[in-house]
């Protein structure tokens, strides 16, 4: 098991990174702070103390025979603040293949979370896990699939990483509720940061554990339950699920 991984009962969950920004303006994620509310979490700032360091994240989980990609990192086209992303070659150094993929779940559909769901091709986009099903939560997909929604001018990652897949030779799973991935894999509705923003919850021989997405930006939050990033689209949803 690689060093970066855990297991929760049966199912193995690796941390993959796309991505990495080490030094992003706190002013940027969080802009009704000032930089003093951090100061009692120095150790997760960057190391001028006041930049916040973000990693683009994915997560390779092997649960019941499948292996499933959580969330799939900035990609590799161009996009403003973020590095070209390196999933493909992240996933080899773990001996996976982009073949390998069973199931890609997108806990919600933001430019860090459905990049590499395609590949550009010439000047098409093509999946890049062919063999994958690509999982979405049906609200989640309507919201940002809808004409008006993804023609807006900061969508462009909708209109080159999700809608080519409509009309690719892969599967499109549309899921609601509380929806059992595997028999250790439930999909839990955490809307707020989006509108239908999901989490994963598992649950494995007396073990569980949540990969909660994008529910939480910062370890300042855990206590701190009030503070939103700029991020969220209902900051409010946000903070009153925090407080359950």
């Amino acid at each position: 098991m690689s060093s970066n991984a855990i297991k929760i009962g049966n199912v193995e969950i690796t941390a993959v990174i796309d991505a990495e920004v080490p030094r992003a303006p706190r002013e940027a994620c969080f802009p009704a702070l000032p930089d003093e509310a951090f100061a009692p979490f120095r150790a997760f700032m960057a190391e001028d103390g006041v930049s916040i360091p973000i990693t683009v994240t994915s997560y390779l989980v092997r649960s019941a025979g499948k292996l499933i990609l959580v969330d799939t990192g900035i990609g590799g086209k161009p996009r403003p603040y973020f590095p070209v992303g390196r999933l493909p070659d992240a996933l080899a150094e773990h001996g996976v293949t982009v073949e390998d993929i069973d199931i890609v779940l997108a806990t919600h559909i933001h430019i860090d979370h459905v990049g590499w769901h395609t590949t550009a091709v010439g000047e098409a986009f093509a999946p890049t896990f062919p063999n994958a099903t690509y999982v979405f939560n049906r609200p989640e997909w309507e919201f940002f699939t809808s004409p008006a929604e993804s023609a807006a001018d900061d969508r462009l990652y909708v209109r080159d990483s999700v809608l080519p897949l409509r009309h690719a030779a892969v599967d499109i799973q549309l899921v609601e509720g509380e929806h059992r991935l595997t028999e250790d894999l439930t999909l839990l509705q955490t809307p707020g940061h989006t509108p239908a923003h999901i989490s994963v919850a598992i649950a494995s021989q007396g073990e569980s554990g949540v990969i909660i997405g994008d529910v939480c930006h910062h370890p300042a939050q855990v206590t701190h339950t009030d503070w939103c990033p700029i991020f969220d689209m209902n900051p409010g949803s946000q903070r009153a699920r925090a407080r359950r």
